[in-house]
């Protein structure tokens, strides 16, 4: 019966609808004459992606409008609802007045107000006596967190904006601000020129003040953001942020430009910019700037913590089997008592490595060319400096490294290593080396067994167990040669089983060792897993490679420990230590993250000997935790803190409470940072955010809603 009521109606009022297309009617009763028509019970009415539904319309054919009395709802595309007690509606329900009404945007932002109009064109929607807020209102509060009345709204649907003449912002009920014209983007908006939230902070140093974000869209693919901050002791700072997208790549670039009395700079500040693209044939330009006009301003103005800087600009290409790298670096010391004309900060690399794609011998063949330089801008080494202060060092490298591994029938497995690397140096201004040009060569072979033994347990955990040995035979004769690059070895699970511990190509470790280790591991199908591993390496003799402190000083290195148990991606535990026979430690780590539905929990001890040659003068015993916890109520808590147990002093502190709901975010946190030397002193910074929601597109249309705080 309903769908024949819609086909007679479409029959009537098709004139009416002509210019944008039949509308469909659908109701339970249908009654007209030759001057009206009036649907009841049920009614829905389609039009052109508009939706009308009531309980009774009626028809005026002489004035082709609708008169609907409410309730009434009318829904429009798919982010605005408007329900209302009466409306009067062209036929095509574009133009229309509303009384008593309610608006919806995209189930965020919602206006009450006494009447709402919207032209025949369908852009503009006029909302009288509004009140805004994406608070839930309920019986039990009323009042919602916020809301902005104004004795006008104009909704933009084209540009998608909220035009607020004579606004009033109220929290609670309670007046805190009168603009005369406010202009905010509506919930569907992602991007809009206008300011974003405000940030508020008190610093020791910079005082107390404020940044306000300002966004401006240079078109689809590209925008640029303003920070412009200002606080009460003369402090004046604008920063900004620009990115834009290419078809091929993406940029980044952030900066800004601070007057202040920290310094007597006249004027401070930095600037990091970042990019990368893909090229033809598979090669990638890659890009990064990092410059600051002072060592402390990165630090002072809550930017960063890095104490060495690193510009760089690279060309890369990397296939199945090559890998090609061309680069140069500028690094830009920021620790104190590092001068930057007598360390190497300028360095370029070109490199080629490529993997043969067929067997060579039956294993598997990888061959390495490299040119390296790296300079010193000091000209002359002044009266107390090392004798290489002001070296400048150029090398041409080859390196050819081969693998074979056999499977034997008791599950042993076999591995052959050998290789071959080749070093021609270029050494200027050091006068310990009296052959400025010199080459070397560094020869090695040996093998490797392994044999793994798995068995399954009970209720699907498995257990396997890989005892290892690695036999390493090297020339022990020690080619003076200028190390810049091998300066801080490692050792660890990840190169236990390794011809070659140091980081660069400076330094090749020599002599006859063996590398012999086991491997534990167990996985359960409830989704832990543990393992652990232990280790060490045994020399003929010690060359003095390494120094103490890296555990692989001596003929026989330290012992290394390191455990591990995971639980999905919501635990992760792991230590790792390096001792001596008579347990002495060199380094020990000891890692926890900890993630459940309502905390985050992230926290780390670490333990390193005294290196000098490192630049650790002292031993270092560290405590960081990251901790976050749901306090329940949309309120969620963090603190932060890191601990030197060897000078009983903590180095940084921090607490911090956010609320966030369905409307607001709030957002407080305090810092102290107590590190300090000739040019650093401690501060203590507050800060203090308020993002209101409802505006430009948000993540909070899945979040629950309720009522109050």
């Amino acid at each position: 019966m309903r769908l024949v009521l819609a086909l007679l109606l479409a029959l009537l009022a098709a004139p009416a609808f002509a210019q944008q297309g039949p509308a469909t009617l659908v109701a339970d009763r249908i009654d007209f004459d030759a001057t009206r028509l009036i649907a009841s019970g049920g009614v829905e009415i389609y039009s052109d992606g508009r939706i009308l539904r009531a309980s009774r319309i009626t028809y005026l054919r002489a004035e082709d409008r609708l008169v609907v009395e409410g309730p009434l709802v009318l829904l429009d595309g798919e982010g605005s609802i408007a329900v209302a007690d009466f409306a009067s509606l062209s036929a095509d329900l574009r133009a229309s007045v509303l009384q008593g009404a309610r608006l919806v945007l995209n189930e965020q932002l919602q206006i009450a107000a006494t009447e709402i109009a919207t032209g025949a064109e369908g852009r503009y929607t006029q909302l009288y006596q509004a009140v805004a807020s994406s608070c839930e209102v309920c019986a039990a509060n009323p009042v919602p967190l916020w809301q902005i009345r104004a004795k006008r709204i104009v909704h933009d649907t084209e540009a998608r904006q909220l035009y607020f003449e004579n606004a009033r912002f109220e929290v609670l009920g309670v007046p805190v601000a009168w603009l005369p014209l406010l202009r905010l983007p509506d919930p569907s908006l992602e991007r809009s020129r206008g300011v974003l939230a405000p940030r508020f902070s008190s610093d020791d140093l910079l005082g107390t003040g404020v940044t306000l974000p300002y966004f401006i869209p240079l078109g689809p693919s590209r925008d640029i953001t303003l920070l412009p901050y200002v606080t009460n002791t003369e402090t004046r700072s604008l920063g900004f942020r620009y990115r834009q997208a290419f078809d091929n790549g993406a940029i980044e670039i952030n900066g800004a430009a601070s007057d202040d009395t920290v310094t007597t700079d006249d004027l401070r500040g930095y600037l990091f910019a970042e990019g990368a693209f893909l090229l033809r044939g598979d090669w990638r330009l890659e890009f990064d700037i990092e410059t600051v006009s002072d060592d402390t301003y990165l630090l002072n103005y809550d930017i960063s913590e890095k104490d060495r800087l690193d510009s760089r600009i690279a060309v890369t290409r990397i296939d199945r089997d090559d890998r090609v790298l061309a680069e140069a670096i500028v690094f830009d010391s920021l620790r104190a008592g590092d001068d930057n004309r007598f360390l190497p900060t300028r360095v370029v690399t070109v490199e080629s490595q490529r993997r043969v794609p067929r067997s060579v011998l039956g294993g598997q063949a990888i061959w390495t060319l490299q040119a390296h330089a790296r300079e010193r801008t000091a000209s002359e080494v002044p009266l107390g400096f090392p004798t290489n202060s002001a070296r400048d060092v150029a090398r041409a490298s080859a390196a050819f490294d081969w693998r074979r591994t056999e499977i034997l029938g008791n599950g042993l497995v076999l591995t052959g290593i050998a290789g071959l690397h080749l070093d021609a140096y270029s050494v200027q201004q050091d006068p310990t080396f009296a052959d400025t040009t010199f080459a070397r060569a560094v020869p090695y072979g040996g093998f490797e067994a392994r044999l793994p033994l798995a068995r399954a347990g009970a209720g699907g955990v498995r257990h396997l167990i890989e005892p290892v040995v690695q036999v390493i035979f090297s020339p022990d004769n020690r080619a003076r040669t200028p190390n810049e690059d091998s300066l801080t070895p490692e050792f660890d699970e990840g190169n236990l089983f390794s011809e070659q511990r140091f980081a660069g190509r400076d330094t090749r470790e020599l002599g006859n060792r063996v590398n012999i280790g086991i491997g534990y591991s167990r996985f359960s199908p409830t989704g832990w897993t543990l393992g652990a591993t232990v280790g060490r390496v045994l020399r003929d003799d010690d060359l003095g490679q390494f120094r103490p402190g890296t555990g692989l000083d001596g003929r026989s290195s330290d012992w290394l420990v390191s455990a591990s148990a995971e639980y999905r991606d919501r635990f992760h535990l792991m230590q790792r230590s390096i001792f001596d026979d008579q347990f002495d430690f060199a380094r020990s780590e000891t890692i926890l993250r900890w993630t459940g539905p309502r905390h985050s929990l992230q926290t780390r001890y670490t333990w390193l000997e005294a290196d000098v040659a490192a630049g650790r003068p002292i031993d270092t015993s560290e405590w960081a935790l990251d901790a976050s916890r749901d306090l329940g109520g949309d309120w969620t808590g963090r603190v932060n803190w890191r601990y030197d147990f060897v000078t009983n002093d903590a180095s940084r502190a921090g607490a911090g409470l956010t609320y966030r709901s369905d409307c607001v975010t709030v957002d407080f946190d305090v810092e102290r940072r107590f590190t300090s030397n000739t040019t650093l002193r401690p501060s203590t910074r507050f800060g203090l955010g308020v993002e209101l929601a409802g505006f430009g597109a948000d993540d909070r249309r899945t979040r629950k809603r309720r009522c109050g705080i």
